[in-house]
């Protein structure tokens, strides 16, 4: 034993480091070898790690989503995918929201569906879509987004909707507040020649009409918007000059009934087939003289006429909106 050891303290470091050369001789060899036949699924691998975020902006044609709704926006792989199989991702929207983010992308071709699975709306208002799209290879840039037109289904489409707007004239003083009754009772005059403008926003911002409130007959103080695209309008006008600048305005629909009042940057949410009736009450001025020279009104209260639509009077307000 004791010669077999001694002999093994003599030996053992000479055959360790051999062995621990040859060994680390075989790993450089084997490295070496396996970087001549694989620098391709190294540089795929680092490619595969690069991924991106897809935002998709939507605009509504109407105010969107109401309580109780949702609508669900589902991403597929490639540009014609098959619609009957899962989407890849998918976000949903609550009322009030219009925007998603899908994340953890690939580069490639994507489609975005909408309304996708899951959606939850009041009598499918919305035309289904399928926007194609691409997140490019390029490695710097993270982010990147669309922009989407929401669009209404058949049934909903076409120019259907119509905005009636009916402006009395009140004593100077008048403030009934939100009581859109004592509003009436202390009015009794109709405002004739009072410009007017209905001005559509987000999708249907290209849609603008004018028109002027009558001075005889039924139309007197009335004036009426027809075949207009649904969605979100501004009230504008001229007010006529011997009156307040802060008019009260009181909306009601032919679905919903009354509406309440209209604040200043409320919208005009107008759906197909459906009226909407907009009672603006203007309140004399105490300290501007009255022109009687172009009125249409009962009593002592007259409202001046407005301004001529082709004119360069004063600059134009929003009535609502």
């Amino acid at each position: 034993m004791h010669v077999q050891e001694r002999t093994r303290a003599t030996i053992q470091p000479r055959c360790l480091l051999n062995v621990r050369l040859s060994i680390l001789a075989i790993a450089a060899a084997l490295l070496a070898l396996a970087s001549l036949f694989q620098p391709a699924a190294a540089q795929d691998a680092t490619a595969s790690g690069t991924t991106h975020s897809l935002g998709v902006n939507l605009a509504f044609p109407d105010d969107g989503l109401v309580d109780s709704e949702q609508l669900c926006v589902a991403l597929f792989s490639g540009t014609s995918p098959d619609l009957t199989q899962p989407p890849l991702l998918s976000r949903c929207l609550d009322p009030g929201n219009s925007a998603v983010t899908f994340e953890g992308l690939k580069k490639g071709d994507y489609s975005v569906l909408l309304p996708g699975p899951g959606s939850e709306i009041e009598e499918n208002r919305y035309q289904g879509q399928l926007v194609a799209t691409s997140i490019p290879d390029d490695d710097r840039l993270q982010a990147f987004g669309i922009d989407i037109n929401v669009g209404l289904s058949p049934d909903y489409a076409g120019t259907t909707g119509r905005v009636q707007v009916n402006v009395f004239g009140c004593p100077a003083g008048t403030n009934a507040g939100a009581d859109r009754a004592n509003w009436e009772t202390e009015c009794q005059a109709l405002a004739g020649g009072v410009p007017l403008t209905l001005s559509g926003t987000g999708s249907i911002h290209d849609a603008a009409f004018r028109a002027v409130t009558g001075v005889s007959g039924p139309s007197s103080g009335r004036v009426e918007f027809t075949n207009l695209p649904a969605g979100a309008y501004q009230l504008g006008g001229n007010l006529p000059e011997n009156v307040t600048d802060t008019p009260a305005l009181f909306v009601e629909s032919s679905i919903d009934g009354s509406l309440g009042s209209l604040n200043p940057d409320d919208k005009l949410a107008l759906r197909p087939t459906e009226t909407v009736a907009v009672d603006v009450f203007l309140v004399l001025d105490p300290g501007a003289a009255t022109n009687t020279g172009d009125t249409v009104g009962l009593g002592e209260v007259g409202i001046t006429g407005g301004l001529d639509p082709a004119s360069d009077g004063p600059e134009e307000i929003l009535l609502g909106g």
